[in-house]
């Protein structure tokens, strides 16, 4: 009888395990993931942009700096419970609006007249079918 129960025990034991490592795997990917836009898509978006845009090295430095500040505000936002939907909604508008400046306010005039064309081209391809989204926010 007692060696059913330690086989029980063993068993269920050897059961969890694999259930903790996967919890730990899931936990810590987050963390991996806001540091830096090392994922292909986000490198290869970024190289494209700075080409674009003709980015001087610390053009590139500056803005990635911005991104990553930004980035980690929303996180905030968004994880903030004591916030309600809507003001989440408007303080995520507002970083939106301060992040964009901070940005814009790196760009030479040209580089600037560039990146608001970039950015209304991105909105009616990825918003055009919605139907005039696109305008809701501009430069």
């Amino acid at each position: 009888m007692q060696s059913n129960r330690l086989l029980t025990i063993i068993l269920s034991g050897a059961m969890l395990l694999p259930l903790g490592a996967m919890a730990q795997a899931a936990s810590s990917t987050p963390d991996n993931s806001t540091q830096t836009a090392t994922t292909p898509q986000k490198t290869e978006r970024g190289e494209k942009f700075a080409k674009a845009l003709n980015l001087t090295p610390e053009q590139q430095t500056e803005l990635k700096q911005i991104r990553e500040s930004s980035r980690e505000q929303f996180k905030a936002i968004k994880n903030d419970s004591s916030l309600t939907a809507d003001q989440k909604k408007a303080k995520m508008k507002e970083l939106r609006k301060s992040t964009n400046e901070q940005m814009m306010s790196k760009l030479n005039p040209d580089q600037q007249a560039k990146f608001k064309e970039m950015r209304k081209e991105h909105r009616h391809h990825g918003r055009g079918h919605k139907g005039g989204q696109d305008s809701q926010t501009q430069g």
